[in-house]
């Protein structure tokens, strides 16, 4: 009774944590590239494990801010708008998470929507050490 009762504690445990535990599929760095009459406008966010993100627009830092990930939404802040302020995003992988479109939920900042909302950012690879 005890290898019975140890056995489905045990099992429990392993699908509770299989479906709790929540990693971060943004980490990493992810680009987005067009052509304006101005030239090309690449746009580069890099997403940190230490909750930090940093954007680039060809290849000149423009921001740095903060972000959380909780399942398929992201919660966004920067001192564009107002650092105080969470943004959310719907998140919407595609592929083998090789790309994601960001879709607004919430967002007063223009600027940040511009930037981000409805558009498909790729996943570049690890940069080399």
């Amino acid at each position: 009774m005890k290898k019975v009762f140890f056995a489905t504690m045990l099992a429990i445990s392993i699908i509770n944590f299989s479906f709790t535990e929540d990693t971060n599929p943004l980490i990493g760095r992810w680009e987005w590239s067009t052509k304006h009459v101005e030239g090309p406008l690449t746009i580069l966010a890099v997403f940190k494990t230490n909750g930090i993100y940093d954007g680039f627009a060809n290849k000149k830092n423009f921001v740095t801010g903060t972000y959380q990930v909780k399942h398929d939404t992201l919660f966004i802040a920067d001192p564009i708008c107002n650092a105080k302020y969470n943004a959310t995003y719907k998140l919407k992988f595609f592929g083998k998470q090789d790309s994601v479109q960001f879709n607004v939920i919430q967002d007063t900042c223009a600027q940040r929507r511009k930037g981000i909302d409805g558009f498909v950012y790729k996943r570049l690879p690890a940069a080399k050490k």
